[in-house]
């Protein structure tokens, strides 16, 4: 497609950040019935993580003497596909009426940090770490995330019509970042430089034990434990590549390290889930 018709993956990446992902985030999560203790477990367990993997990511980009914005995409690849790759995954591995329900849980508090702190990193390599805080202000998602979870707390509800138009605006959100994917690693040929394996290691491997001790700190026991490090055993997120595309961040460093987390996570998922049914 990318070869007949002159389509730019930046302008499908700024429509995704600026219209499919809130409505994505608000559709799916408004109307989602939320446990709030575990939501504050969860949510604390996510932090923990996020920080113990950006100290980790940080340290080897500095030893690796990475250009400031090689160091910003590689510190992204720590955030998770927790959506259409991880529900599904908890849904096979857990059941549709156990696991899949603590699972959203898990996406709830992911999906947060990574369409802030996402963004954060992705600014970071050109901006203060005050101005490129106050750019992530510009973004919708943040703004769509606490909407959401305050029509869920007061149990509102929007109008059928309003709801619907919601929820077909979402429904475009993962096609375009897949089709975004597409396009970027149809301009460039898949990177297989040691960095972007280096990158895949540290999210398929080291990211699964981190995430563990993340659980276990944050009091995270029995099944919740399983799904939450089960969630963040995957791939990098898909939204990584869209934001390396918008922002101009290494966007074939990103695209590559996603698709080949994608193809690897086959073997290192089912490892982490034969791992998961011992314990």
């Amino acid at each position: 497609m990318r070869r007949r018709f002159a389509l730019d993956a930046r302008t499908l990446a700024t429509l995704n950040i600026y219209v499919f992902i809130p409505a994505l985030i608000f559709g799916n999560l408004s109307r989602r019935a939320i446990e709030w203790s575990l939501f504050g477990r969860c949510a604390l367990a996510m932090a923990v993580l996020v920080a113990a993997m950006t100290a980790l990511l940080t340290t080897v980009a500095r030893v690796r003497r990475m250009e400031p914005d090689l160091k910003s995409a590689f510190v992204m690849t720590l955030f998770t596909n927790l959506g259409n790759f991880g529900l599904p995954v908890v849904a096979f591995a857990f059941g549709k009426t156990e696991g899949l329900p603590l699972a959203v849980v898990v996406m709830v508090c992911g999906s947060f940090l990574q369409n802030s702190v996402g963004i954060y990193f992705a600014q970071r390599s050109r901006h203060t770490a005050a101005r490129a805080l106050v750019r992530v202000l510009r973004f919708p998602m943040i703004y769509a995330f606490a909407l959401s979870l305050l029509f869920q707390r007061m149990h509102w509800g929007l109008p059928e019509a309003v709801a619907r138009a919601v929820d077909i605006t979402a429904d475009a959100a993962i096609p375009v970042q897949l089709m975004v994917l597409g396009l970027k690693l149809a301009e460039t040929r898949l990177d297989t430089g040691f960095d972007v394996f280096l990158a895949c290691f540290f999210r398929l491997c080291a990211g699964p034990v981190v995430a563990f001790a993340a659980a276990r700190l944050a009091g995270l026991e029995d099944l919740a434990l399983k799904v939450f490090v089960l969630q963040l055993s995957g791939p990098v997120a898909v939204g990584m590549a869209v934001y390396g595309v918008q922002f101009n961040i290494r966007p074939g460093f990103l695209a590559s390290v996603v698709s080949w987390t994608f193809l690897l996570s086959s073997v290192t998922v089912g490892a982490v889930l034969a791992i998961l049914y011992r314990i």
